[in-house]
């Protein structure tokens, strides 16, 4: 008879990206991720990691992933991405963080000063 505790279930990211809970704002009604914008791995699965700075697109008025070198909106994240999602069948509506304050080392991204600077309502300690 086995009698050490066995996991029932795992939850997908369980670890934890706020640093507070006392002032954070979420997104009204989620974003919409541009599954199209979204680069496949090897399995063809679009996956964007919990954390991650989102941009709005300005032409689609859709979400990317935060990409510095863009040119299409996708260099001016305003939101941090509430759990890891996979697009590879299209688009999603997500939850999103529009204020709060952030683990910076469980964001999937380096924060550097430049995203710092073009983040002013996240706070990353």
């Amino acid at each position: 008879m086995r009698l050490q505790p066995t996991k029932r279930f795992e939850v997908q990211d369980e670890y934890e990206i706020l640093a507070s809970f006392e002032v954070i704002r979420e997104v009204t009604n989620g974003i919409t991720i541009d599954s199209t914008g979204v680069g496949a791995d090897s399995n063809g699965d679009k996956f964007i990691k919990k954390g991650m700075p989102m941009a709005k697109i300005a032409t689609s008025g859709k979400w990317v992933p935060y990409n510095p070198d863009g040119e299409d909106g996708s260099e001016n994240p305003t939101v941090i991405l509430k759990r890891t999602v996979n697009v590879k069948d299209g688009d999603h509506v997500v939850g999103g963080y529009e204020v709060g304050k952030f683990i910076k080392e469980r964001i999937p991204v380096t924060v550097d000063a430049a995203l710092i600077a073009k983040m002013p309502h996240i706070v990353f300690s």
